[in-house]
């Protein structure tokens, strides 16, 4: 067992609480990680406010990147030292994960949502109260993370870990989505709603298959601004009460694909609308979960498609690596979306992602701070 320090999720909207525990040994397939860094996600604030995944108290994160330290018996791919990045977590045995598509995992559930281990064990050895644990198969706000080699996609050595937190899921959604479930070819013209880290991966991996007008909407003139130097070609300002009409306009007679990366109604609706007929669209953003989408059967009657897309639809193995390369090549420049905080300050970090001030935070560990973390107990504590 190691022991670790972890940023716990206690109570709905609550800053997250620091915790000293004890973490098990990784057997079978897991792997024992040190963390270096990790990126805040939305999904991780669903958790925290008790809307998505195990109940608290429990330890978010999944988007973890470090070194192993450990590995079970049965781990063939990985050794230790080796640097890895954390996706979701899946069973390698199902029929979907058979036919290459792991994020569809039949397991779902018991790999990455009832805060255990897949094996039903628990992994805090001193869990007096129940803490739940491998969120999205890692839970990485913690210092070290049990995670399985099924989750795990070996890094270069000489690639900065710091960056490379957001593959696992916020630059794997949104450039999966384009890659793996749209496919678009050269020239075809493609409208993303929401400039947040997943939008900006799409629009950055749109620009990679070469799509003719990348539009992006956004109620925020500094992300479109920046959306543009990432290869958006048209900004639209979501309040603009014509945007439907814009993206018509710009790609003579609607784009060929949009996304959603909002999850707000009226915006899956326009998402939906500044289609032609014949489009695709993919829904990716979470803020209407468990709502209703009122969608005019007339939109779908003219062969547009509408699906879901978690994590890209990809096989972390083979693409957190691909977008690497990518990076490597200056075409796929996802490091200037990031904001790096210590892990003490993991709460102010959460609320400047909460307000908008930055769009992908990423939490570095030091392994040098419990002393900073004291400091921010104290702090807390006498407020």
């Amino acid at each position: 067992m190691v022991k670790i320090t972890a940023a716990v999720a206690a109570k709905p909207k609550a800053p997250l609480e620091f915790r000293e525990l004890e973490l098990a040994d990784p057997e079978g397939n897991e792997i024992l990680v040190r963390t270096v860094a990790t990126g805040i996600c939305h999904t991780d604030l669903l958790l925290r406010d008790g809307i998505f995944g195990p109940p608290a108290p429990v330890i978010p994160g999944h988007e973890g990147v470090g070194i192993v330290e450990a590995i079970g018996a049965d781990v063939q791919g990985l050794r230790v030292g080796d640097h890895v990045a954390l996706s979701q977590s899946s069973c390698g045995f199902c029929g979907d994960c058979r036919r290459s598509h792991p994020m569809n995992c039949q397991n779902y559930t018991q790999y990455n949502l009832t805060g255990l281990r897949p094996n039903g064990k628990k992994a805090l050895l001193c869990d007096e109260v129940g803490i739940g644990s491998n969120f999205v198969g890692q839970s990485s706000f913690a210092t070290h993370i049990l995670a399985t080699e099924n989750n795990a996609a070996q890094l270069p050595k000489d690639f900065d870990l710091t960056n490379a937190a957001p593959l696992g899921c916020g630059m794997a959604t949104g450039a999966g989505t384009v890659i793996n479930a749209m496919k678009p070819e050269i020239g075809q013209t493609i409208a993303v709603f929401g400039a947040g880290a997943v939008g900006m991966a799409a629009v950055m991996a749109a620009k990679v298959r070469r799509c003719s007008k990348i539009i992006i909407i956004d109620l925020n003139e500094q992300r479109l601004a920046m959306a543009e130097t990432l290869g958006a070609t048209h900004a639209i300002n979501g309040r603009d009460p014509d945007v439907v009409e814009q993206i018509h306009a710009l790609t003579g007679g609607g784009a060929d694909f949009a996304i959603d990366a909002v999850g707000i109604v009226p915006v899956i609706l326009n998402t939906i609308k500044c289609t032609r007929a014949g489009g695709h669209v993919v829904l990716l953003g979470l803020d209407a979960l468990g709502k209703d989408i009122p969608i005019p059967l007339d939109l779908m009657v003219f062969n547009r498609k509408i699906q879901g897309a978690i994590l890209g639809d990809q096989i972390p193995q083979l693409f957190i690596p691909q977008l690497v390369e990518l990076n490597q090549a200056g075409l796929f420049p996802f490091q200037k979306l990031i904001t790096k905080y210590p892990f003490e300050k993991i709460n102010e970090a959460i609320a400047d992602a909460e307000a908008g001030r930055v769009i992908k935070p990423v939490i570095v560990f030091n392994r040098s701070f419990p002393h900073a973390i004291e400091q921010v107990r104290r702090t807390a504590s006498h407020r």
